[in-house]
């Protein structure tokens, strides 16, 4: 019977595993190249991951990489929203040799699992004649002229804002061009693989400004050709390789011998070529310093930085049983924003909360990367009473001032009306209680009624044995039920706010006629407004961020909603925005627009039921 039971729960739990293997990482790149060819290599991750470790190319140069990037689309399918994100990492690499070379996988970390991309094998081939680029034309260099530039006079010099710094710490590396002939134009040949770096390009778009500079007394015209943030994930030394640069550079030519040639070529003077040259960096090399553990607050999770701020709000703090709070942390700062860690705050246990959704703000200037990174919760409380919401420390290690910071958020306390049912308390944490005795030293083994079965009657094989046999798989077969409704219910962020959409519309309403009672005209179509929009964004699971009237008008087209309804929706949008502005009676007009706000909703919420349906 234990092996049946076994068996049973096993089979339900299979539907439940497939929650785990959703994370989609793939590593993709052309299946043949030629010797000398450029190639890409990309991975993509359909998750934001916290960390990405690249694998080694061996047999290939890798010129530049990873180069981060990011999509984010939204598609309606059969009245169900889906809004998918994908980051992707590419890799520029060329060739160097023949033979078959297989890349190994790359790894990221996602939720604090590491998930790992397929490997890829790509097969070089010898390169055909003509298939490479050909060269520009070049000059037989003649004796009395050079056939490139010196190193004297071009050169490209790489600089760091500081060579020691703290693991983490931003540090900003510049390529600067040094020159003293002309510079018709340049490109970025090979990027540094920044081994044990994270990097961010901070090159901005355009042609660079050229400066004047004297060195050893010669003069220099200096422009900043590439800029990136780096950012070291170790301590100890670490290497920059040098940046490749081709450059096409004016030359003088080969001077004429002969006064025929000057009198039917022109100009005695010498001629000018232009000519192709590669030129190369310097390498630099870091002495990385580790995080000092003295003084190390227990809630450092690694973040390293300058200018760090907390901002936490919570936007109720007094509703009703099941009715949905947000909680927004935003933490902004300069640093590497993209490896920010979601906050681990200590919720009250009957406080439901669910995974936040991630936005970012991040800029990459030449002063190098800042910006914020915000988290959205949202709870639901399943009882009544009072929810302590604990102060969160965010701690993170300045560079500058070398000490840990502690930045805190408030704590909040939220008001839930309703049986308070069992009281809310810090997650993972059960009250104790102590033992009491309650009797004397004498405890009896009955105290009650004694019950006397007739002789020859027995419990086995009767109707209640069988019955209270099969109650137990008939109760374990609803709960594996409920348990998978639940779970597919509260890891669906947008099908639970599709549920409570008119619920959270309704109160919305509640509150605007409260406005509407007090005669305060602003406040009451501020609260029509978040009612109709919010509706429209829990119902359609699209952000309120992107909605607008077009955004409206596609998304009712999809639900195939009748068009005098989406019509009705949009008119009453409109003259809630007008209204405020109209003349006549304050009165009279929040009451129409209060009534027709109420009705379209509930036209439009059994509508979309109906479709469901």
């Amino acid at each position: 019977m234990r092996k049946i039971i076994n068996l049973l729960a096993l089979i339900a739990l299979l539907p439940l595993l497939a929650f785990t293997s959703n994370v989609e990482f793939t590593a993709s790149a052309p299946q043949e190249v030629a010797v000398g060819e450029r190639f890409r290599v990309t991975f993509q991750v359909n998750a934001r991951p916290s960390s990405f470790n690249g694998p080694a190319f061996q047999g290939f140069r890798a010129l530049s990489g990873p180069n981060q990037s990011s999509s984010t689309s939204m598609q309606i399918i059969n009245n169900q929203t889906t809004v998918t994100e994908t980051f992707t990492y590419t890799y520029l690499l060329e060739a160097s040799q023949e033979g078959s070379f297989t890349i190994p996988a790359a790894s990221v970390v996602i939720d604090g699992t590491t998930h790992q991309s397929n490997q890829v094998t790509v097969r070089v081939r010898a390169g055909a004649p003509g298939a490479q680029p050909s060269p520009a034309p070049r000059t037989q260099p003649s004796p009395d002229q050079p056939a490139r530039a010196t190193d004297e006079e071009l050169f490209v010099r790489a600089t760091a804002s500081t060579t020691n710094p703290f693991q983490g710490q931003q540090v900003i590396v510049t390529y600067n061009l040094y020159t003293r002939i002309t510079v018709h134009q340049y490109s970025i040949d090979g990027l540094p693989s920044y081994r044990g770096f994270w990097s961010e390009n901070l090159t901005q778009q355009g042609q660079p400004q050229a400066r004047t500079q004297i060195i050893d007394g010669h003069t220099y015209r200096v422009a900043e050709i590439y800029r990136v943030a780096v950012f070291p994930q170790r301590s100890g030394e670490l290497t920059i390789d040098p940046l490749e640069a081709e450059l096409v550079i004016s030359l003088p030519g080969q001077r004429r011998q002969s006064l025929f040639d000057e009198f039917f070529g022109g100009s005695p003077f010498d001629q000018r070529r232009n000519i192709r040259q590669k030129v190369q960096s310097n390498s630099l090399r870091f002495n990385v310093k580790p995080l000092p553990t003295q003084n190390r607050p227990a809630a450092f999770t690694g973040m390293v930085g300058t200018e760090f701020d907390v901002n936490a709000t919570l936007n109720m703090e007094e509703m009703g049983i099941n009715d949905a709070a947000n909680l927004r942390i935003a933490i902004s700062g300069k640093g590497n924003m993209r490896m920010l860690e979601q906050p681990s705050i200590n919720f009250p246990a009957n406080l439901e909360v669910f995974d936040p959704n991630i936005s970012d703000n991040i800029r990459n200037t030449t002063s190098g990367v800042s910006g914020s990174r915000t988290f959205d919760y949202v709870m639901i409380p399943r009882t009544g009473g009072e929810f302590i919401i604990p102060a969160w420390d965010f701690v993170y290690f300045d560079p500058v001032a070398e000490r840990y910071v502690t930045r805190q958020t408030p704590e909040f306390t939220i008001q839930v009306s309703g049986d308070p049912g069992i009281a809310g308390t810090a997650a993972g944490v059960s009250a104790q209680e102590a033992i009491r005795l309650l009797g004397t030293d004498i405890r009896f083994i009955r105290t009650g009624a004694v019950t006397f079965v007739p002789r020859g009657e027995v419990f086995f094989g009767s109707s209640l044995f069988w019955l209270l046999l099969i109650i137990p798989f008939v109760l374990f077969a609803f709960f594996v039920i409920y348990w998978r409704n639940q779970i597919r219910l509260h890891s669906n962020q947008d099908l639970l706010r599709n549920k409570k959409a008119q619920k959270l519309a309704r109160k919305r309403l509640k509150v605007a006629k409260a406005f509407m009672d007090k005669k305060s005209e602003n406040e009451f179509y501020d609260e029509i407004f978040r009612a109709l929009w919010g509706y429209l964004s829990d119902k359609l699971s699209i952000p309120v961020s992107i909605l607008n009237k077009e955004n409206v008008e596609g998304a009712f087209r999809a639900q195939k909603v009748p068009e005098e309804l989406s019509e009705n929706f949009l008119s009453t949008l409109n003259d809630t925005e007008f209204a405020r502005f109209a003349p006549g009676e304050k009165e009279d007009r929040m009451a129409e627009i209060y009534d027709k706000a109420l009705r379209t909703i509930v036209k439009l919420e059994k509508e979309l039921r109906n479709k469901k349906s």
